[in-house]
């Protein structure tokens, strides 16, 4: 997927920094997290926010106040539960709603500098799929699944590469 491609980039680049500069040194949320993510209002509309998941091909928006100060969060999920038992979701009930009706606001967050290991845990204590990334009470950017499998996805890859480089020249061929 091309949209992703910038995303492995930046992961390749933090894991070629670890192993290089830093060797042995874990992975931190900052390297690999999206910076600059998207963020509504709590007045956006769902309806509003259904044509940005579409637009934008994302889950998570972040819901900031007019300092830019996180104030709560909505999943896809959260979304689709407000679309009614029909095949389609009602436009009238999708326009009426808005995000601060649906978003969670108890909200669990990190810092840049927190490890991948510790947002790993809290990601798998809390059963949330996303976490906000703050510096002091900043946003500064988020940390989801995606951007985990990418990570585990370069771990394989190099993990494949330094394989091979252990074999005995020919041994492939056989």
């Amino acid at each position: 997927m091309e949209r992703l491609d910038p995303k492995r980039r930046q992961i390749a680049e933090a894991m070629l920094e670890i192993a290089v500069r830093r060797p042995g040194a874990p992975l931190a949320v900052g390297q690999v997290m999206t910076r600059d993510p998207i963020t509504v209002s709590g007045d956006t509309s769902l309806l509003a926010l259904v044509e940005l998941f579409h637009a934008k091909e994302f889950r998570h928006p972040l819901v900031t106040d007019g300092n830019l100060h996180l104030i709560g969060v909505v999943s896809d999920r959260d979304v689709i539960r407000c679309f009614g038992p029909g095949k389609y979701p009602q436009e009238d009930v999708l326009k009426s709603l808005t995000t601060a009706d649906i978003m969670s606001t108890d909200l669990v967050t990190t810092t840049p500098e927190t490890t991948l290991e510790d947002a790993l845990e809290l990601m798998f204590g809390y059963a949330i799929n996303c976490l906000p990334v703050l510096s002091g009470r900043k946003l500064v950017g988020i940390l989801t699944t995606t951007d985990l499998y990418l990570v585990l996805e370069s771990v394989l890859i190099a993990f494949r590469e330094s394989e091979r480089a252990l074999l005995p020249a020919g041994a492939l061929a056989r």
